[in-house]
């Protein structure tokens, strides 16, 4: 099957993905560790073809076996239902790791996992997904200590084995902790769906960038975003309205960064509602025609995430790339500066499993490759390349 071709070609080399996060803290190698090799009771079972939505709300936690760590109910901090699974390090823990089997393998080629965590501690999160041949797919996320109970994206971390991802045997939620004391609480375990054609987004958050990357972009004919500072359009070292207008003539999306700021989390509520809100009146002023955000410099908290919900329909962070649809909008996940092996991993990946990656480019330097790769699965009809409105519209959970 071809699923099961590629996914025996995609290598360790995902794992580099975890650069392209700028939140993560240590390197997650908890899974090294794992038991893989679990006896399938069901393995004689016809697969349960079960239709996207909540699959767990941790109501009932003796569904979950720990295997490292500890893990408690907290009916005070949670996401939704009554409470939520508290996963606890404690001193001497390496790392805390829970696992759940499926009641019969289950197919999940045409669904991708979500859940909602918070934490006190910046920490990046796990997710397995073993096939009954003990082959597993390892996704990650980032979390972060002031962004509150938010639902997260996962995006591809690697791929270890040919896992059938139409016979999924069990699921593991794991974080490394190293030598801290940490808790992350999980809520709301969903599957939601994947395009039925991998999809790939290009951005450019510096403005210079997106105007030296134009005509590249241009002979390739495909989309792309840049973000704008809107207070200083026109400054010194910034482009003009009328440089921005020639890429808006192109096909190009004009998003924002805010009016001014470089950091949100130093506002308060007020001023960072005023960056938002400035800064979508600007371009709507301007004749830019969207509702998408990028986070400057990558910070953000919850009032922030509450904001950009509010007054946009998609706002971008690093993270993990290569998702199904959002189940959060206000934290897309995109690969930043990946480099060129990790592009074709990553691309080959959302054109065989119909998932979503946005890359961001910093620099030309590996532009150029990216974009060969991606005309290559253009052209074979395994991958297209959509716009930021075009995920915000139509690619919400």
């Amino acid at each position: 099957m071809k699923r099961r071709a590629y996914l025996a070609t995609a290598t360790a080399a995902a794992a580099a993905f975890a650069g392209c996060s700028e939140m993560t803290g240590s390197s997650d190698d908890d899974e090294n560790g794992g038991d893989n090799g679990d006896e399938n009771g069901n393995g004689s079972s016809d697969p349960i073809d079960e239709e996207p939505g909540s699959f767990d709300e941790f109501e009932d936690l003796s569904k979950w076996h720990v295997e490292e760590g500890a893990l408690e109910a907290d009916g005070e901090r949670y996401y939704t239902g009554s409470q939520s699974a508290r996963m606890i390090a404690e001193e001497g823990d390496t790392r805390v790791m829970i696992k759940r089997e499926f009641d019969s393998p289950r197919d999940l080629s045409t669904e991708f996992p979500s859940l909602a965590f918070a934490s006190d501690t910046d920490l990046s999160v796990t997710l397995q997904l073993t096939d009954t041949d003990g082959d597993r797919l390892l996704l990650r996320t980032s979390v972060t200590a002031d962004s509150g109970f938010v639902h997260r994206n996962f995006g591809l971390d690697r791929v270890e084995g040919e896992p059938d991802l139409s016979s999924i045997e069990h699921t593991k939620l794991s974080v490394y902790a190293g030598d801290r004391e940490l808790s992350v609480w999980a809520d709301d375990y969903q599957f939601v769906e994947r395009p039925e054609t991998g999809k790939v987004l290009l951005q450019f958050p510096d403005e210079s960038v997106a105007l030296d990357a134009a005509s590249t972009v241009a002979d390739y004919d495909v989309s792309a975003t840049t973000f704008v500072t809107t207070d200083r359009v026109g400054a010194e070292g910034y482009p003009s309205v009328a440089a921005l207008e020639d890429l808006d003539d192109d096909g190009w999306t004009i998003a924002s960064k805010g009016a001014s700021t470089s950091d949100l989390t130093q506002l308060s509520e007020s001023e960072q509602e005023d960056q938002l809100t400035s800064a979508a009146s600007w371009l709507a002023d301007n004749g830019f025609e969207n509702s998408v955000f990028s986070y400057p410099l990558n910070r953000y908290d919850e009032t922030s995430i509450e904001l950009v919900d509010e007054h946009y329909d998609v706002g971008f962070a690093s993270g993990y790339a290569g998702h199904g649809y959002l189940s959060n909008a206000a934290l897309a996940p995109r690969a930043t500066n990946p480099e060129p092996d990790e592009t074709d991993t990553l691309l080959r990946w959302a054109a065989d499993t119909g998932t979503i990656a946005t890359l961001s480019f910093r620099t030309l330097d590996d532009l150029e490759a990216s974009l060969e790769i991606i005309d290559d699965l253009q052209s074979e009809g395994d991958l297209e390349v959509i716009s930021s409105t075009d995920l915000a519209a139509d690619y919400l959970n």
